[in-house]
């Protein structure tokens, strides 16, 4: 339900603010009231007490034999010095007697801040010069010995205070907002993920209400582009389904069609380039299996990976170039030095992967062309890797291709090649290869200028 009454972030701040001034008033008038208190009741000397009693005292001073610490005010400090300036006797410190003397030869009745001199002539040119401070004071003289001065310790009282009103007012302030950033968090939370169903959540201040109006304007904008992109993706699996139901009919024909030619033909070379299609249509059938399972499950299936002999590996990877070049009579020659190597991998997908590097290098070698396959082990210090290098002798990478070989859709330079050199293919094969921990590198040969696709696997460490 929306709120009707909202506030704005400065008209609660300014709010906080006036507290926090009336607590600070409120704590001055009770500092205050507590001070006279304690004057009052004697627990604390006034400020002129000591200038009081010194008044009181003056004439006692003038008059005495000789100027005793009883006759001098609680608080106070005195020195008696002869016309000279010479001191004869009193409290003063050495350093004190000869700062006092300086303050009467120069007139100085304030050497600090609180702290005065009096200077009171006595019978036979002597001066007693008296030292007083214009300060408030403990009444108890233990107490003015043991603990600092009185003034500065209920300065000091006030500021503990005074900071502790001030943080609690930003605790307070803090609190409360942050209460009412909580919908606010809530609604990101959800957001991000991907709880769209739920309704409009409303805050007392505009400025919160507003990020929550633009939240769920987005909320519902992402929610209709999800609606619609799941849709879409409906009707392209739907399509992808059918097509791969009705790819079967043309399959079957194929099959039947290269088995009644085994059953019939006398040729042995004929029956094995009869063996090849079959061989084909099984993978096709294979492949078409995959699509339609991964069609029906929610995610994409994991394969699991299993350990594979590499050599062997290599070797079934070449006897499939060779069934794919017979038309063009292309020569694969094979070179393998990783006995005893194995990797841990997803096999389907690395063998799709190596399919597709090795149908584009089928695609674009000459007739009577040739496809190097060399596969060794490297060890370095970053592991031990399967290096396997796919080398042909067709028209190579331009610039461009080798920038962009690997981009999904990537289609190449159009006006050499008549059509894409390697288009979804590189794309397919780099993301299986990084998929069991590899990489895949292109570039052309120095020596048949033709393309050159090396792959690194690393090797199964028991």
């Amino acid at each position: 339900m929306e709120i009707k009454r909202k506030k704005r972030i400065y008209t609660i701040f300014i709010t906080y603010l006036a507290v926090f001034l009336g607590q600070c008033a409120l704590l001055a008038a009770i500092a205050y009231i507590a001070l006279n208190i304690m004057i009052n009741t004697g627990f604390l000397l006034p400020a002129v007490y000591t200038l009081n009693e010194l008044e009181a005292a003056t004439g006692a001073i003038k008059e005495a034999g000789r100027v005793e610490q009883d006759i001098i005010p609680d608080g106070a400090g005195y020195g008696v010095y002869d016309a000279r300036g010479n001191y004869l006797y009193g409290n003063y410190g050495e350093e004190e007697q000869k700062k006092a003397w300086k303050c009467k030869e120069s007139g100085d009745t304030q050497p600090g801040f609180k702290t005065f001199y009096r200077f009171i002539e006595r019978e036979g040119g002597e001066v007693c010069i008296v030292r007083y401070d214009i300060l408030a004071q403990f009444a108890d003289s233990a107490l003015r010995e043991r603990l600092p001065n009185a003034e500065w310790m209920f300065c000091a009282a006030i500021l503990a205070v005074f900071l502790l009103q001030t943080a609690w007012t930003a605790r307070s302030f803090g609190r409360y907002l942050s209460r009412r950033l909580k919908v606010l968090n809530e609604a990101t939370d959800r957001i991000k993920e991907s709880n769209l169903e739920f309704a409009r959540e409303y805050s007392d201040i505009r400025e919160i209400d507003d990020v929550l109006e633009s939240l769920f304007k987005m909320k519902e904008a992402l929610k209709r582009s999800l609606e619609e992109q799941w849709k879409s993706e409906e009707v392209k699996k739907e399509q992808v389904a059918a097509l791969a139901h009705d790819i079967k009919t043309p399959l079957t024909v194929i099959r039947g069609n290269a088995e009644l030619i085994h059953e019939t033909a006398c040729d042995a070379e004929v029956k094995e380039y009869n063996r090849y299609v079959t061989d084909s249509v099984k993978e096709i059938e294979d492949y078409l299996v995959v699509l339609q399972e991964t069609l029906r499950s929610k995610g994409e299936t994991q394969e699991v990976k299993k350990r594979l002999n590499a050599e062997a590996f290599i070797r079934q990877l070449a006897e499939k170039t060779e069934n794919l070049g017979i038309g063009k009579k292309i020569k694969v020659n094979t070179n393998i030095e990783a006995a005893e190597s194995d990797v841990l991998v997803q096999e389907e997908k690395l063998y799709r992967a190596f399919m597709n590097i090795l149908a584009n290098a089928v695609e674009y070698t000459p007739v009577n062309g040739c496809i190097c396959i060399d596969a060794c082990v490297k060890r370095e210090e970053s592991g031990e890797w399967l290096e396997t290098v796919v080398t042909d002798n067709g028209p190579g990478f331009t610039r461009e291709e080798l920038k962009a070989a690997p981009d999904q859709f990537f289609q190449g330079d159009r006006s050499r090649h008549g059509r894409g050199h390697y288009g979804m293919g590189l794309y397919i094969a780099d993301s299986f290869i990084r998929q069991q921990g590899g990489t895949l590198e292109t570039g052309n040969c120095a020596e048949s200028g033709g393309a050159r696709i090396k792959v690194r696997i690393p090797l199964y460490v028991c």
